[in-house]
């Protein structure tokens, strides 16, 4: 997911101005701006701490992009034969070369296309020294706000003119930024620029003295451009000076200026009809990613921070899934819970009830004891009667065997065989007895004449085949 904040800081020695966007579903605007002073450091060292910064990480919010200041840079526009971005990297690394009065070792260097045109593009170059921009970077790192770029001031304040509609986009223009911290130069030729510088800053005594030697040093640093850029870019008659100041700065030094230059015309503005520099910084940042853009922080920096939001990722990552596998055990702590409540209440239940249920089937027993006891249907007797209404006659019963609930054993003889049929076959219609079993019939002589001998079993309701399952 894109970052939803991006701030830009503008570091002088003794200030800091910063803004802060953030992402809109339209675009980006404005969070907070805002500017912090302290006293100058002695000389050049520690020019910039961690202890001046600490106080406002509550305000730097999202990816930051740290603009040096520009008199800390060099800076230069060449036109380059080129419109792909890895030609033109190496092509501006050996102009870089050329312009650098440093060794290559000990400075920090980057380049970005303001125009392109046909086979061209108008590029812009800077070079800083190695250790302001690590003094920059610890400073920073110290204060627990890493930053992601690095800039120069006067490109962000480029921006903001390039947006503001102040500049007229044919002609020849001489455009002076001056406040309290300095005063800064871009030169433009029909709407692009063709150099950026920074001039010496305004005394700060007032003197008549020091102010007559500043603007000879102003006049003089302005005129050398001027002649740089005619040598390399070629005439464009007379340019026209536009002077964009903060409330309270001299405008006659303006208008000396001009005179000192054999200028024609003189505009004056208020500074604050332009974003703030630190709001161009951060809208550097902000715009899509271009295929060549300046940025001086070191690559050891962006390194360190794509692994340092691979890990940001990586532990919101496992917070959520940490967060997830909570929730989800409490879940089935509480539905473990509520299950063992509900088995210890019919735990309970059935603990209670079974006193009552033993009662019950003891009693049960005993009835159906009874019941069993005092039903006669299928008692002795009651066999007997049912056998004796079914005997013909001419068959007698020698044997009768009764064995309670469960079956009956027949033995007799008869006259004639036929009888002994018709009885059998009569004792499988009664309802009492759902099973008759034969046991075969015998012939046998005697002083009476042939005697026929038999033998039946009679299974009672609730025993036999029909309760085998």
């Amino acid at each position: 997911m894109a970052t939803s904040w991006i701030t830009g800081v503008c570091l002088r020695q003794n200030r800091l101005e910063w803004t802060t966007l953030r992402r809109t579903k339209e675009a980006w605007e404005i969070a907070g701006q805002g500017r912090e002073e302290w006293p100058p450091a002695d000389g050049d060292a520690g020019w910039i701490s961690a202890a001046a910064i600490k106080p406002l990480l509550k305000r730097l919010k999202g990816r930051i992009s740290v603009a040096l200041p520009t008199d800390r840079a060099l800076l230069r526009v060449a036109l380059l034969p080129s419109t792909d971005a890895a030609e033109l990297r190496g092509m501006a690394e050996l102009q870089t070369d050329k312009f650098s009065p440093f060794p290559v070792e000990t400075v920090a260097a980057g380049a970005e296309v303001l125009e392109s045109a046909g086979t061209s593009s108008l590029v812009a170059m800077g070079v800083v020294r190695r250790e302001d921009v690590e003094a920059v970077g610890q400073a920073f790192h110290g204060a627990g706000a890493p930053p992601d770029a690095v800039d120069v001031e006067i490109l962000g304040w480029w921006w903001g003119l390039k947006h503001s509609g102040k500049i007229p986009t044919h002609g020849s223009q001489i455009v002076l930024r001056a406040d309290s911290a300095g005063v800064e130069m871009a030169v433009v030729r029909d709407g692009a620029p063709l150099a950026f510088r920074a001039l010496p800053g305004y005394p700060p005594d007032g003197a008549e003295a020091a102010r007559a030697e500043w603007l000879e040093a102003c006049a003089e640093e302005v005129a050398d451009s001027l002649t740089a850029l005619e040598t390399e870019w070629g005439g464009a008659g007379l340019p026209t000076l536009h002077f964009f100041h903060e409330t309270g700065f001299p405008l006659e030094c303006a208008e000396t200026l001009k005179t000192a230059l054999g200028l024609e015309a003189l505009f004056a503005h208020a500074l604050d009809e332009l974003p703030t520099a630190s709001e161009g910084v951060a809208r550097r940042l902000a715009e899509p990613a271009r295929p060549l853009a300046l940025d001086l922080a070191p690559e050891a920096w962006r390194t360190a921070d794509a692994e340092r939001r691979t890990r940001r990722k990586l532990l919101r990552a496992a917070t959520v899934f940490l967060v997830a596998w909570l929730l989800a055990i409490g879940i089935f702590w509480t539905l473990l819970n509520l299950q063992r409540g509900r088995m210890a209440r019919l735990r309970a239940q059935v603990e209670s009830m079974e006193g009552p249920a033993l009662e019950i089937r003891k009693l049960r027993a005993k009835t159906l004891e009874f019941a069993q006891y005092a039903d006669r249907t299928r008692s002795a007797l009651e066999c007997l009667r049912v056998v004796s209404e079914t005997l013909p006659e001419g068959v007698d019963l020698t044997t009768y065997v009764y064995r309670k609930g469960a079956s009956l054993s027949l033995r007799g003889e008869s006259d004639a065989p036929d009888k002994v049929y018709s009885f059998i076959q009569a004792l499988e219609q009664t309802a009492l007895f759902p099973e008759v079993k034969s046991e075969g019939i015998s012939t046998r002589n005697t002083p009476q004449g042939a005697r026929s001998q038999f033998g039946a079993a009679l299974v009672l309701p609730g025993t036999g085949a029909e309760d085998e399952p």
